[in-house]
């Protein structure tokens, strides 16, 4: 075996089993959506874990990239009374053992769930990025809501990021009611960012809008996004004054 190989992380496939945490959930989510989208950073920063307590006890829905098991922060997600987690791993450190990818939490436990793996891998590493596809069902309304959370692929040329982008749009196409999709989509680059945009059109999804502030350690543009179909958003914001990750936390209000 290689030096490179032996200290690589251990790879996962989208055949791989969901790991679910905390509570069973109700069976609907309500009208009115509360949502949180965060990259976590891993839960590495000191603050973190009472930040994520602020942010999250008022939700209804949870979506959060980077995110991590066998790690610190376990207990906040299997002892949670609240939110029923799914996780989809991308990959498992060779040396700690932490398992690293989306999960997504919601006070209803969903109806189905499918987990994507990026069609490209990332470089060095060798690991690829995930996609987490949930299907919830909503008070009062007939067709489910379909929640995409998304860490897009890094390091890797525009075609190949498109790839993944083209995974995005085959997955909202097929459904027929409302569509959340949101998460870390790595748009640094105008070639990026005009590739997921011609997606999100394909898909008649409406971009959330708010008041944020460009980040140098980002480039100075914008990587996290909310986009939505059949949902009226009521309130939107970045919470600026979170530091506990290299990401501001959105806040979104929905009506469906």
């Amino acid at each position: 075996m290689s030096l490179l190989k032996r200290f690589q992380p251990r790879t996962f496939s989208a055949n791989d089993q969901l790991i679910h945490f905390g509570a069973e959930g109700i069976d609907r989510l309500p009208r009115t959506l509360r949502c949180l989208v965060w990259n976590m950073a891993k839960a590495r920063h000191r603050h973190w874990w009472n930040d994520f307590h602020t942010l999250t006890h008022d939700k209804d829905l949870v979506l959060l990239q980077e995110a991590v098991a066998n790690a610190p922060s376990d207990a906040i997600f299997s002892e949670s009374e609240r939110f029923h987690w799914l996780m989809v791993r991308s990959h498992q450190h060779p040396v700690t053992n932490v398992l690293t990818g989306v999960k997504t939490g919601g006070v209803a436990k969903p109806i189905s769930s499918r987990a994507f793996m990026s069609p490209h891998r990332e470089p060095l590493v060798n690991t690829q990025k995930t996609l987490l596809a949930t299907h919830y069902a909503v008070d009062g309304l007939s067709h489910s809501l379909l929640v995409l959370n998304v860490h897009a692929i890094n390091f890797v040329s525009a075609t190949k990021f498109k790839a993944q982008m083209t995974q995005v749009e085959s997955i909202v196409v097929t459904h027929e009611g409302p569509v959340l999709l949101a998460g870390d989509f790595n748009t640094w680059s105008s070639r990026r960012r005009l590739y997921f945009e011609a997606i999100t059109r394909n898909c008649s999804l409406n971009q959330a809008q708010w008041h944020r502030r460009s980040q140098l350690q980002h480039l100075h543009q914008h990587l996290d996004h909310v986009y939505f179909r059949s949902m009226r958003p009521m309130h939107v914001e970045s919470l600026q004054h979170i530091r506990s990750s290299d990401h501001k936390p959105i806040a979104v209000t929905f009506r469906l």
